[in-house]
């Protein structure tokens, strides 16, 4: 089976934070968070953390939010963007280091995607046992044949109306480089879908899911990220 080692996410962090300076991608967090409904003092587990752009966004929004990843990489530079970040590093294809009730809200942004469908029921399973009654969960996934030009086009368009021609060409400019890596990155992630390492998200499968896991008031399959991921938001009651 074809997967994608740990050098290759070194690399893709590397670039990744180039993603905050597009419109899709920015619009897309700040969904997470206004679905979140975060009150000051939320404890919020952020998994699948990466580098830390969501958790200091809930961070900002008054959540206490503890940020679990995989990545060290990731880690790293979330450390250095949130020096008073809580970081745990862990598996999610693993019983999760919490006990049961632990938090007010769970968030997991483009994460689920890359653990085999294997793990994926017990996984939302703990994430059930670690939420608290009336607790949210917020989930969000690149959908099956994403387009990533998609998103940059989506990106392009929205400057040019936002701020104009000038701005936006020098904006591509700067963005030109890492926006290309990150493109050939996701190419790499489809190539390891086609061997089966990574599933895309299917309409209905995260519901399908979060209905299996025991959450209730589900919400329809809402497409984000310029209708490049579906997102979810559920209730344990």
């Amino acid at each position: 089976m074809k997967t994608l080692g740990s050098n290759f996410w070194k690399k893709y962090f590397q670039v990744y934070d180039a993603l905050n300076e597009l419109i899709p991608y920015s619009a897309l967090l700040s969904t997470i968070v206004e679905m979140l409904d975060i009150h000051d003092g939320d404890t919020v587990l952020d998994a699948g953390s990466g580098t830390g752009n969501l958790s200091i966004l809930i961070t900002q929004a008054g959540g206490k939010v503890v940020a679990f990843d995989s990545s060290q990489e990731g880690m790293a530079l979330h450390r250095c963007k949130q020096p008073t970040a809580i970081l745990i590093n862990g598996d999610l294809m693993n019983p999760l280091p919490f006990d049961n009730s632990s938090f007010n809200k769970i968030c997991s942004n483009n994460v689920i995607y890359t653990i085999p469908k294997k793990y994926r029921e017990s996984l939302f399973r703990e994430f059930y046992r670690i939420l608290r009654p009336g607790g949210i969960i917020v989930v969000s996934n690149i959908r099956r044949n994403f387009s990533p030009t998609s998103i940059y086009g989506d990106h392009v368009r929205s400057s040019i109306r936002l701020y104009g021609l000038w701005r936006t060409t020098c904006n591509v400019v700067k963005l030109l480089f890492p926006i290309i890596r990150i493109f050939y990155y996701n190419l790499r992630i489809q190539s390891a879908n086609h061997f089966h390492s990574y599933s895309f998200i299917d309409s209905g499968e995260q519901h399908s899911m979060l209905e299996l896991a025991g959450f209730a008031d589900i919400s329809q399959d809402y497409k984000v990220y310029s209708d490049q991921a579906i997102l979810n938001r559920a209730i344990k009651r």
